[in-house]
């Protein structure tokens, strides 16, 4: 973000400033004469967090907001769409009046200042008329057409601002430039339904086509357990467009909160284990009163969740009892069905101390669970896939500072016995949790596609920088690439769709907070990046 001076020193003629050189204005924005006008006044844009808008009505490019303590009439604005690749992708360009210039919230956006279409030269003229304050922030937002080419790229950057009757001179814009993907939707945003914060996303999909995504309601903070923290579900009918109110699976309190959800599906029933009471670390988990494993499931589509079954003592088994947390997100439910997921379990009371990642994992659809030998000592969150050859292959988050990003580890007989540990030299990045999973089915696969995995990271030091990463060798190599989120991003989950294209549910802007955004691509759009061209 660039700081602006907009108009020069306070006291001087705002006239004989913009009598220096005048650019040649659109015709539908020519002005009356300009008056004389005296007050300091600062011009800023903000980009947005990401990289990718969507096909759609309410994709924002960027913000503009100013200091101007005493108000003035804006009166027109021209948006410059020069280097955009195709201008048939944008429909019109729209301008909203907001509070806010951390964030553009489409299904709260705000006052709509203006609409206008693009022109064969690629400018966008607004005619506006309308008194602003020091706090209005104005938001960009394109109407991306519904075929708009993935790929593509919209470039905007403002070209002219009239105000007070004035046209302004010596502004310092900024081009921002967006990739057009086949969707970009937000899911939860800070301070919706009275809660603070929202983390920890996951998401599945049933034979029906419903999509069902978690999250922790993190009520008064963003840390972890202890606190008030419900797990709730929002559920689509319309592959990710629109999303229904949420559905709480279990309340917490500020003595018992609930938290770190992870689902599986065999496409009718979706199963859902969480931890819930004593925080890992933050207060004693330990044999007394260590944090609680709980298991529930639905059988209607997320719409309705059965009460919570407390499976603690079939999983603190020998070492375990200190304590632990499942990996969230989704774990599986192998060609056997088998449902598995990945838990980090402490293995003494010291405090930060090594942690075992387990197999825990249900031949009975959930009524029982039994637990692997340990896959690996100091793991942390860790995601399973099964392999063509009935394999698991385990991603684990490395705690170490400075160690490579993930270790994998390898079990041929689910769990008993495991493979030495290696690790992965492309997937470089933040230690973060992160997706893992299968691009087809075990046996619904076809050619080499039936070989890729997928997986997500942050790829920086930082935790930003979210890519979607590619193996086509089951879990070998990871060759190709494309960046999700080049600002703040964090968690993330990802499903696979029956057309083959991919969802992506992330963590991003956290400004002050987290929002959690769907966002929708195609293989071939993956395809087209590679670590040597797309970093």
């Amino acid at each position: 973000m660039k700081r602006i001076l907009a108009f020069l020193a306070f006291g001087l003629s705002l006239t004989s400033f913009a009598s220096q050189s005048q650019p040649t204005l659109p015709a539908e924005l020519k002005m009356e004469k300009p008056r004389k006008v005296r007050f300091p006044f600062y011009y800023f844009e903000r980009a947005v967090n990401g990289n990718l808008i969507g096909r759609g009505s309410d994709q924002a490019l960027f913000c503009i907001y100013t200091s101007h303590t005493r108000g003035y009439q804006l009166d027109a604005l021209t948006i410059d769409l020069t280097g955009t690749t195709d201008l048939r992708d944008v429909t019109a360009l729209k301008l909203y009046r907001t509070k806010n210039n951390d964030r553009f919230d489409p299904r709260d956006p705000g006052e709509l200042l203006a609409t206008a279409k693009v022109s064969k030269k690629g400018l966008v003229p607004f005619k506006i008329n309308k008194q602003l304050k020091e706090e209005d922030a104005l938001w960009v937002v394109a109407d991306i057409a519904p075929k708009a080419k993935e790929g593509h790229q919209v470039s905007a950057e403002v070209s002219t601002i009239i105000a007070d009757n004035l046209e302004l001179e010596g502004l310092t814009t900024e081009r921002h430039t967006q990739e057009i993907v086949l969707q970009r939707t937000l899911l939860w945003a800070p301070g919706e339904a009275g809660s603070k914060h929202y983390r920890i996303p996951g998401i599945v999909r049933l034979s029906d086509g419903t999509l069902v995504a978690s999250i922790d309601r993190r009520k008064e903070k963003d840390g972890d357990l202890p606190a008030d923290i419900d797990v709730e579900v929002k559920r689509s009918s319309d592959d990710g467009r629109t999303w229904s109110a949420p559905i709480t699976v279990a309340t917490g309190t500020k003595e018992h909160g609930y938290g770190d959800a992870a689902m599986a599906t065999d496409g009718k029933t979706i199963y859902m284990v969480m931890v819930g009471g004593a925080g890992l670390w933050t207060y004693p988990s330990i044999t007394k009163e260590p944090t609680q494993m709980y298991f529930t499931k639905s059988s209607d589509g997320g719409k309705t969740w059965e009460p919570l079954t407390n499976i603690t003592k079939q999983v603190y088994l020998g070492p375990y009892a200190w304590g632990g947390f499942f990996a969230s997100g989704n774990g599986i439910i192998t060609s056997k069905g088998r449902i598995v997921f990945v838990a980090a379990q402490r293995t003494d009371q010291s405090w930060g101390g090594a942690m075992d990642n387990i197999l825990v994992y249900s031949d009975d659809k959930g009524k029982s669970w039994q637990i692997s030998s340990p896959a690996r000592h100091d793991g942390d969150e860790s995601k399973v896939v099964e392999l063509s050859d009935g394999s698991l292959l385990v991603s684990s988050r490395n705690r170490a500072s400075g160690a490579n990003a993930r270790t994998y580890i390898l079990t041929r007989d689910g769990g008993k016995t495991w493979m030495p540990a290696g690790t992965w030299p492309e997937l470089t990045g933040n230690a973060c949790n992160g997706a893992f999973a299968r691009y087809q089915p075990i046996g619904k696969g076809r050619g080499e596609q039936s070989k890729y995995l997928l997986h997500t990271l942050p790829a920086s030091p930082t935790r930003d920088h979210l890519r979607l990463f590619l193996s086509k060798d089951e879990g070998k190599t990871w060759p190709v690439s494309r960046e999700i989120c080049r600002g703040e991003s964090v968690y993330s989950e990802v499903m696979v769709f029956p057309d083959g294209t991919i969802g992506i549910i992330s963590e991003e802007n956290d400004r002050p907070a987290f929002d959690i955004y769907f966002t929708r691509v195609s293989l071939d759009w993956l395809l087209s990046g590679t670590p040597s061209t797309s970093r």
